[in-house]
């Protein structure tokens, strides 16, 4: 029994490895969106791999997604190598600084399944009635305006232009009142400026309005809760909720990293 032990549990747990290997791989995906010369990128729930040719120097261009971005790394590397990924409103860019020199995939780890924005649903209430507005599910319009997925970011951000918007939906099953708020960043000296938030339903008819001043927190990515104010929505099935300028008192607006809109209690009658 001593001898057959040992050998037992190592059968054991290769199997297990090879069952774990294959259900990992079977949830892999090709993700031709995201291929460009000499990348070939695939997908799984959390998780974008491109396989970069060894003559790609970089940088790689790949759409923007709806997920805020985790980590970056070559597989079957402890660092990072330099990697960095910088945003545009449609795309995104990655560079490096070392790479290896054979053929290699690039990881990138998201907080949430990486979706094209075509992909995406509108968002559905949680389990006690609220909605959740999170910046990687903005539908971005504009110049400048872009989401920024790095972790430290995260936010519906560089929002200098006075036709620059961010938009979400929303799936709304019933008539009610809510309380809205905004987790908001904005740098020092750059507070002030007057922006709206408007609510469409129906027939694209504009449901409510909440118009607001933002606050500075001394930093744009130095988020804070603010809260809104509070709006009804009676047409139920699909919501768009557009927060827009006003007005820019300085450089930029703000940053964006959420919007919560909080059911609240039906009037007694």
């Amino acid at each position: 029994m001593k001898q057959l032990l040992p050998t037992s549990v190592i059968l054991i747990v290769v199997i297990a490895l090879i069952a774990s290997s294959y259900s990992t791989n079977a949830q892999i995906e090709r993700f031709e969106a995201a291929d460009s010369e000499g990348v070939t990128a695939t997908r799984d729930s959390t998780t974008l791999y491109l396989q970069v040719d060894a003559d790609v120097k970089g940088p790689v261009k790949i759409p923007r997604l709806a997920a805020p971005l985790s980590s970056m790394m070559w597989q079957g590397s402890i660092t990072d190598d330099g990697i960095r990924l910088k945003p545009e409103p449609d795309h995104w860019v990655i560079h490096w600084k070392n790479r290896p020199a054979e053929d290699a995939t690039l990881v990138l780890q998201f907080g949430d399944e990486p979706l094209l924005m075509e992909e995406i649903k509108p968002i559905k209430k949680s389990a006690d009635g609220s909605f959740y507005l999170p910046a990687h599910k903005a539908i971005i319009e504009g110049k400048k305006i872009r989401y920024e997925p790095q972790p430290y970011k995260n936010t519906v951000g560089f929002w200098t232009g006075k036709d620059d918007v961010a938009a979400w939906d929303i799936e709304l099953d019933k008539p009610g009142r809510f309380s809205v708020a905004v987790l908001q960043g904005c740098g020092k000296g750059q507070g002030g400026s007057d922006a709206k938030i408007v609510f469409i339903a129906g027939e694209g008819k504009e449901s409510d309005r909440l118009d607001f001043q933002v606050i500075e927190t001394g930093h744009f990515q130095h988020f804070c809760w603010v809260h809104l104010g509070e709006f009804e929505l009676t047409i139920p099935g699909r919501v768009s909720i557009i927060v827009a300028p006003k007005h820019i008192k300085q450089a930029a607006l703000m940053d964006i990293r959420a919007i919560h809109l909080i059911r609240l209690p039906d009037k007694k009658k």
